[in-house]
C-alpha cells in the first residue's frame, strides 16, 4: 500500500524548521516531515527511511561536521540529499558535491525554492528508480553485462548505431573513443582496472560497450567535441595507475560509417601503437582554421616541429587560458587559502605558483616542452602519489583541464596542512 513520502530535515538550527511550504507538502502527499539534529540523524534514517533528506549547514564552523554528516548519510541511503546553506561559500559547495550531495539551496532566497528543489529531486529519484528497474531487465536479457554494467559484446554494434543515429537526428556532437591495453608497454592493466577507471571517469550518459576483442572497449561521448574527448582521454590515462599503459583511437560520429564501426576502430587502435600519446585520430576533419596544431600533434604524420610556433602558441594559451583561469580560482578559494603566500614566477617557457604556509610549501607549475606541456604538483616533504607530473599536448590546454588540475592541487595542499 502506498504510504506517501517522508522528508527528513537534519539541522542544529531551529530557525530552519519552516523551510518547506505547507501547500507543497500537501500537494506531493508528503505525510511525514521529520526534524532531527546531527546527533540523531543516523538513527532517524535507519528507522524512518526517508525519501529525501535536507541537510542544513548553519555557518562555517559547522562545515567540517557537515562533511562528516554527508559521508554518513550516503553510506546509509541512496535518497536525494539537498544541502541547505545559509551563506553561500563556493569552495565549500564544490567540496560538498565531491562528498555526494545531489543539490543545494541558498536559504537567503525565498523558502519556496526549497520546496521546488525538493519536488524536483523527488521526481528525479522516481526517474532513477525506473532507470534501475529497466537496467535490471536489460541485464536479464543479456543486453547489459552483469559484472561491469556496460553494454555486452553481442549488442554493442546495434547500441552504437542507434545512439549515433539519435545524435545525428538532433544535430548533436558525438565522439567515439576505442581503448585497449598498450601492447608496446611493459605494464598491462587488468580488465577490472580498466573497467573501474572508466566507471570513475565517465558520465552516466556516456555509452560504454564491450567488444569481441579482450580488454577492448568502445565509448560514445554524447554532446562532446574533440577537445572534450582529449580531456577525457587524459583523465583516463592519469587514473589508470601507470603512464602509457593504454592506447586509443578517436573519431567524430560524422566521420564513421555505422555499418563499419568495428573495422574502423580496430584499424585505429593498430595505428595508435605508433601515434603520439598513443592516441590516433580517425578521419580528422576540422572547419576551424585555428585548429592547425591538432593536425600536427595528434595524427603524427608531419614530423616537422616548428618550435617558435609552439612557443608562440604556449604563450597565447598562457595569457588567454592558464593565467585567467588560475587567477579566478585563487579568488574563488581565497578563504581556503587564508594565511598562505602565493608568489608567482613566469618565463616564456614556464608558469609557476607556490603556496607557502608555515606548515607546508607546495608548487604548481606548467612548463612547455616542444609541442607538449608538463604539469607538476610538488608538495615538499611528501612522496608520490601527492607529487606527480602530467604531460599533455599543447592543443589539449583548456579552461576545464586547468581548472580540474589546479583544483586537485589546492585540495592536496589543504590535506597536507
Amino acid at each position: 500500500m502506498y504510504s506517501g513520502t517522508s522528508i527528513l530535515l537534519v539541522t542544529n538550527n531551529e530557525s530552519t524548521f519552516g523551510v518547506l511550504n505547507p501547500e507543497i507538502i500537501e500537494f506531493r502527499n508528503i505525510n511525514k516531515f521529520i526534524v532531527k539534529s546531527y546527533q540523531d540523524a543516523v538513527a532517524a534514517i535507519q528507522n524512518e527511511q526517508p525519501q529525501i533528506i535536507l541537510l542544513n549547514c548553519h555557518d562555517t564552523l559547522e562545515e567540517p561536521f557537515c562533511f562528516d554528516m554527508i559521508v554518513a548519510i550516503k553510506k546509509l541511503t541512496s535518497a536525494p540529499l539537498i544541502l541547505l546553506q545559509e551563506k553561500y561559500n563556493p569552495a565549500f559547495v564544490k567540496n560538498a558535491f565531491r562528498y555526494g550531495i545531489d543539490d543545494i539551496v541558498d536559504l537567503q532566497h525565498d523558502n519556496l525554492e526549497v520546496s521546488i528543489r525538493t519536488i524536483w529531486n523527488l521526481q528525479k529519484q522516481e526517474i532513477r528508480q525506473v532507470s534501475t528497474r529497466n537496467k535490471k531487465i536489460l541485464q536479464e536479457l543479456g543486453v547489459i553485462n552483469n559484472k561491469t554494467g556496460f553494454y555486452s559484446t553481442r549488442y554493442n554494434k546495434k547500441i552504437l548505431q542507434n545512439e549515433i543515429e539519435y545524435l545525428k537526428s538532433r544535430n548533436a556532437d558525438g565522439i567515439i573513443i576505442a581503448i585497449e591495453p598498450n601492447k608496446v608497454s611493459r605494464l598491462s592493466p587488468s580488465n577490472q582496472n580498466i573497467v573501474d577507471t572508466l566507471k570513475n571517469n565517465l558520465r552516466e550518459t556516456d555509452v560504454i560497450t564491450h567488444t569481441k576483442y579482450a580488454n577492448t572497449f568502445y565509448i560514445l561521448l554524447e554532446n562532446t567535441n574533440f577537445e572534450g574527448a582529449m580531456i577525457v582521454w587524459n583523465r583516463i590515462n592519469q587514473n589508470i595507475g601507470a603512464e602509457e599503459t593504454l592506447c586509443g583511437c578517436v573519431t567524430d560520429i560524422a566521420n564513421i560509417n555505422t555499418e563499419n564501426i568495428d573495422a574502423a576502430l580496430k584499424d585505429g587502435l593498430i595505428n595508435a601503437q605508433n601515434a603520439p600519446n598513443f592516441m590516433y585520430i580517425i578521419s580528422l576533419e576540422s572547419n576551424d582554421s585555428t585548429n592547425w596544431l591538432e593536425n600536427i600533434n595528434i595524427i603524427g604524420k608531419n614530423k616537422h616541429k616548428n618550435f617558435k610556433l609552439f612557443k608562440l602558441l604556449f604563450n597565447k594559451k598562457l595569457e588567454n587560458i592558464i593565467k585567467p583561469t588560475i587567477e579566478k580560482m585563487l579568488e574563488e578559494y581565497k578563504y581556503i587559502l587564508a594565511n598562505t603566500q602565493m608568489p608567482i614566477t613566469e618565463t616564456k617557457e614556464k608558469y609557476s605558483i607556490k603556496f607557502i604556509h608555515k606548515k607546508q610549501e607546495s608548487e604548481f607549475s606548467i612548463t612547455q616542452d616542444s609541442n607538449t606541456v608538463i604539469i607538476d604538483f610538488i608538495h615538499n616533504g611528501l612522496d608520490s602519489p601527492e607529487n606527480k607530473s602530467l604531460t599533455i599536448n599543447l592543443n589539449e590546454i583548456s579552461k576545464a583541464e586547468i581548472e580540474s588540475n589546479f583544483e586537485d592541487f589546492i585540495f592536496e595542499f589543504k590535506t597536507c596542512l
